[in-house]
């Protein structure tokens, strides 16, 4: 059911991974986060060129399963990029890996550069995109009182990338002389958009609960088997 799927949150989600990945780059976030924002955006593409084919079209999804596939083997290539890339003779570890508590240098809080401020603005407009995304689709979930045509696989997945994406910025030491403090500012943007986006999928993910028994109401399912031109 083509309708089952809210626009305004493909569009809300697409842009928000696109500015993700223009504030990544210009505010110099970690590589990873750099590798996810490329992927997410490709995906976010197919995503919306199957939505319009789908709804246009009105055919059966047959090309869902190799499109899933082909997804997934891009993801897992994007995953070992940075793997493949880091290969090679162990080099003795630098100061920037080391420990907090090993940190020779006092921290300090490191200043913003222009190109820097720049992308945590981008950032912050692509945290508040996520987070605006959620809402229609919470919004469908509700007026339809179902969740049949949606899988929870997409949120489900969302949730855990999510998760492992924010614990992987918290989980980064600061480059050496860089306060806890500085460093989570300049990482801030990312982790409101990862975790905030957490928190409103947790909501679809309980209307999958509730509504797992319902099917969609007749006056729904009507309007959504409509031609879209009058003949």
């Amino acid at each position: 059911m083509d309708q089952a799927l809210s626009l305004w949150f493909l569009l809300g989600w697409i842009g928000g991974d696109s500015c993700n990945l223009i504030g990544s780059f210009l505010a110099n976030q970690l590589p990873l986060q750099t590798y996810t924002a490329v992927y997410y955006v490709s995906a976010d593409l197919v995503m919306l060129t199957l939505y319009f084919y789908y709804k246009f079209k009105n055919r059966s999804p047959g090309l869902s399963t190799p499109i899933n596939s082909v997804l997934l083997l891009v993801a897992g290539a994007v995953c070992a990029v940075p793997l493949l890339s880091s290969a090679g003779p162990v080099a003795a570890p630098t100061g920037s890996f080391q420990g907090r508590t090993l940190l020779s240098v006092e921290p300090h809080i490191r200043p913003f550069t222009q190109q820097e401020v720049i992308g945590f603005v981008i950032g912050s407009i692509s945290s508040v995109l996520y987070l605006l995304s959620r809402l229609p689709q919470i919004r469908t979930n509700f007026l339809r009182k179902s969740t049949q045509g949606i899988s929870y696989s997409l949120f489900a997945l969302v949730m855990l990338g999510n998760t492992l994406y924010g614990l992987s910025v918290l989980l980064k030491n600061p480059d050496m002389g860089e306060s806890e403090g500085s460093y989570l500012l300049h990482h801030l943007p990312w982790l409101v958009g990862s975790l905030g986006v957490l928190l409103l999928d947790t909501v679809i993910s309980v209307q999958f609960l509730v509504y797992r028994n319902r099917a969609v109401p007749t006056a729904c399912t009507t309007a959504e088997r409509e031609p879209l031109l009058s003949s």
